[in-house]
């Protein structure tokens, strides 16, 4: 397990500035986004990125891309410049939305549009030796532990995987250990951060300092996943603060050597 940040993270930041302030933090890779950082189809900035990166002796995880597959009309976007810009980071991972609707709200006939694309999509990231892994989030077809396996044994391609973050939307602890365990043959990287959260109240979100969900991760990450590089990526801190991330990466750290160690 290595450790890292998504560079959504702190979106208000230009790439160097972010780079130094992981160099910082003593954590050990950027997995940079698609949507501010490193726009799909940019190859120049893409190229450059990914060596600004290296040279600064981190690595680059992954392409977060956001990329949907499908537009706000339906229509299938153009895959060839998500996967340019993956290529010219220099990293074999690319993240992808599994669509724009939640798994309850999305018809037979959209999620069978979905697993057909997305087939395509992994074959073709496939013959570049890149791994296609989707986002494990609300309002997607990856909302809930058993639509992403069934979705992952739909689509049944070797290069697919699924990211994992706790369930916030569904605050339940045995929950999210029943996901990790029917979907850890799958799962690939971690988003990881410690969120409050009330569907009541107008900010349903509370993110707190990371060390406080440190009951919660012991568990999470003594479930036992396969061997294979696996990144565990801060995604979003308290206030957005520079100061709150190089307290969670510190007890990130922590945690990873921790694990190691038994």
């Amino acid at each position: 397990m290595k450790t890292g940040v998504c560079s959504i993270t702190f979106r208000q930041h230009n790439p160097r500035q972010l780079i130094d302030l992981v160099v910082e933090s003593g954590l050990a890779a950027i997995e940079w986004g698609g949507d501010i950082h490193v726009p799909h189809g940019e190859i120049g900035l893409a190229r450059s990125v990914g060596q600004w990166t290296r040279n600064a002796g981190l690595s680059v995880s992954s392409y977060g891309s956001y990329y949907k597959v499908f537009d706000e009309a339906g229509r299938l976007q153009e895959f060839d410049p998500v996967l340019e810009s993956t290529l010219e980071l220099g990293t074999d991972t690319v993240r992808i939305w599994a669509g724009g609707r939640g798994s309850s709200a999305a018809d037979e006939g959209y999620r069978q549009r979905f697993v057909e694309a997305a087939r395509c999509i992994a074959r073709q990231a496939e013959a570049q030796n890149v791994k296609v892994a989707l986002e494990f989030h609300r309002n997607t077809l990856t909302d809930s532990n058993e639509s992403t396996a069934q979705l992952l044994q739909e689509i049944n391609q070797p290069n697919l995987y699924t990211y994992w973050q706790p369930i916030y939307w569904g605050p339940d602890l045995g929950c999210r250990l029943r996901g990790l365990e029917l979907l850890k043959e799958k799962i690939l990287n971690l988003h990881v951060f410690h969120w409050n959260y009330d569907a009541s109240k107008p900010k349903p979100i509370d993110r707190r300092p990371l060390e406080e969900g440190a009951q919660d991760w012991a568990q999470y990450l003594t479930v036992s996943l396969p061997e294979r590089t696996r990144y565990a990526l801060i995604e979003f801190v308290r206030a957005d603060d520079p100061r709150q991330f190089l307290e969670d990466a510190r007890t990130l750290i922590k945690w990873v050597e921790h694990q190691e160690e038994k």
